[in-house]
């Protein structure tokens, strides 16, 4: 396996830009915009994240708990095909799942990384428990979710107009309340890329 590129945990905008391009709908965004979006909503999950802090400290299981927010360690596989599942936030009622044999082998990838060392952490359930955590102050939020603040232009019919949100910025936010809130070095994306890189080689 190669050694992660230093600039992976120091670029932000460069792996929410990679996450943006995955999004179903980024051929419709403006180029002008794209950036703009990206770092809206790497500032939004930060924004999240101190609030958290500074309400119940750093820890994501002491904020699920104060939130009234389950926190269920699984065992089950909840992947499909090439997608590997690590956590889900389900809203009804609110919960947060962990799938412990994907986390176990995320973990076994950052421990071949130099993990404490070359990363800071040793164990990433935290750092997903955390992600999971900013899908819930999103879909509880007074304002819109942050998918219905940047929509694109689907196609319109005279004055009528279709659009979508950006599912891809949900994600961008989830990483960016995770590295604020625990201090991380790295925009958790940076964990995908590990897988990607395993099955490369």
């Amino acid at each position: 396996m190669n050694d992660i590129t230093p600039g992976w945990l120091v670029e932000p905008q460069a792996l929410g830009l990679l996450q943006l391009r995955g999004d179903p709908q980024y051929r419709r965004i403006p180029v002008e915009r794209r950036v703009e979006s990206v770092e809206a909503a790497l500032e939004d999950g930060r924004a999240f994240a101190d609030r958290a802090r500074d309400r119940w400290g750093s820890d994501p299981a002491t904020i699920a708990a104060c939130c009234d927010v389950p926190v269920i360690h699984s065992e089950d596989d909840a992947g499909f095909g090439s997608t590997i599942v690590h956590a889900e936030y389900r809203t009804r009622p609110p919960s947060i799942r962990l799938y412990l044999p994907s986390i176990r082998h995320i973990d076994r990838l950052v421990l071949q990384q130099g993990g404490r060392a070359r990363l800071g952490i040793d164990q990433t359930a935290p750092v997903f428990l955390a992600h999971e955590l900013y899908h819930h102050f999103d879909c509880t939020r007074s304002s819109a979710p942050l998918s219905r603040q940047y929509r694109v232009r689907l196609f319109g019919i005279g004055p009528w107009s279709w659009t979508s949100g950006l599912s891809s910025l949900l994600e961008i936010a989830a990483g960016a309340f995770a590295q604020q809130l625990l201090g991380l070095s790295f925009h958790p994306k940076v964990l995908d890329l590990l897988l990607v890189e395993q099955t490369k080689s």
